[in-house]
């Protein structure tokens, strides 16, 4: 999912004529993104022996998974909704279930994990925690991969936020890592011009 944030703008930019924002909303709707893409939240190695050392595990909610990914310890879901903006303001998507974190019998859940992503591509990762909707990570370019056929991220860097560092102190006693740590690393791609050049082409077909 953090490689469907960052280039689909470009790509949009690309392909819709320059416009106010009054104009584009009132010419196209959001552009739907392609559902059933996977992405995964791999644990960093500052992460991975942070949790290790304080005797946590990553765990996912279902139906996510942990799996290991590229080497690494991993959190995968898949993309359940999402849309580009056409005034140019930004993208947001959600992906399935969530993940967690377990000591012994604490738990520590955090589902339904949203991004948006601003026209500057900095990125705002949240999800849903104890019955409230917290910012847990932030994210930036770096990582990110774009074609005219694919927009993609490999190890992108999402740093833990102040708010996400509580909520982990708050089950554990402290965060196991600090605020502004990378602490999951995103991989994901998806088909670009299946879910922006489909929608924006006429169509020729006669009644």
């Amino acid at each position: 999912m953090a490689g469907l944030v960052v280039g689909s703008l470009a790509v949009l930019a690309a392909v819709v004529p320059p416009v106010s924002a009054r104009q584009a909303h009132s010419a196209l709707p959001p552009l739907p993104l392609k559902a059933g893409d996977p992405y995964y939240f791999c644990l960093t190695d500052t992460t991975e022996k942070a949790l290790a050392n304080a005797r946590i595990s990553l765990e996912a909610v279902s139906p996510n998974t942990v799996v290991t990914y590229k080497d690494r310890t991993c959190m995968r879901g898949t993309l359940t909704s999402g849309q580009i903006n056409t005034d140019l303001t930004g993208l947001s998507g959600e992906g399935t279930g969530g993940f967690a974190f377990r000591r012994e019998g604490v738990r520590a859940e955090f589902t339904r994990p949203r991004v948006a992503l601003n026209l500057d591509r900095s990125g705002s990762w949240t999800a849903e925690h104890v019955g409230r909707r917290i910012e847990m990570f932030t994210s930036t370019k770096v990582g990110a991969k774009l074609s005219l056929t694919k927009v993609s991220a490999e190890d992108l860097p999402m740093a833990l936020t102040q708010r996400g560092a509580d909520a982990l102190a708050g089950t554990f006693g402290t965060s196991p890592v600090p605020a502004g740590t990378p602490f999951f690393e995103g991989n994901a791609s998806f088909d670009v011009l299946g879910s922006v050049a489909g929608p924006l082409t006429p169509n020729t077909t006669k009644p």
